[in-house]
């Protein structure tokens, strides 16, 4: 199956290419300030649903999809710079916190949208650590500042939910919605 992923991240990218699919890029580019008093997965469900519709009505599916991490209700997504990104994993150390991604699927008007949530438990993290990861890992275009699929994963006691969730993109569900918006057709 042909399908367009609205997004630049490249492991969105190679999730669905494991997954079989022939993957065109084609990134929308959209406002993601929060809205006022908004939840994190009120915001989540948005952003992917205005990157959806963002993109040119084509006779392929679109897929959009939105990843934040929450820690205390509150929305990480990805860092101004690395002091930002520093400070976020400083917060995240000894905690555990949701991280939210929601997917769209478009096809002409049709549009499904759905969320997932993993739960991620991190150890505390000394500071030399943080300094080092942050030395050799690019951070700054993941929510929380983090990649579980790289260095990250070392700071990491317990995963409860989709691994690929917190990569960027939950393959079993987008495949689902996939399926189900080419059956309502």
């Amino acid at each position: 199956m042909e399908v367009i992923l609205a997004s630049k991240s490249p492991r969105r990218l190679q999730l669905l290419q494991c997954a079989g699919l022939a993957v065109e890029v084609m990134p929308s580019h959209i406002d993601e300030t929060p809205l006022n008093n908004e939840s994190v997965a009120a915001m989540v469900m948005r952003l992917c649903q205005e990157k959806a519709k963002a993109c040119p009505i084509t006779n392929r599916p679109i897929i959009a999809a939105d990843t934040l991490v929450s820690l205390h209700g509150e929305a990480l997504g990805q860092p101004d710079d690395l002091v930002h990104a520093k400070q976020m994993l400083q917060q995240l150390s000894g905690q555990q916190q949701s991280v939210l991604t929601a997917v769209c699927v478009r096809l002409g008007d049709n549009i499904l949208t759905e969320s997932v949530i993993t739960h991620v438990q991190f150890r505390d993290i000394h500071d030399g650590e943080l300094d080092v990861y942050l030395a050799h890992n690019d951070v700054l275009d993941k929510a929380g500042a983090y990649a579980i699929q790289a260095g990250a994963a070392s700071f990491i006691t317990r995963v409860d939910g989709p691994l690929d969730n917190v990569i960027g993109l939950p393959v079993t569900q987008t495949l689902k919605m996939l399926k189900k918006l080419e059956l309502s057709l």
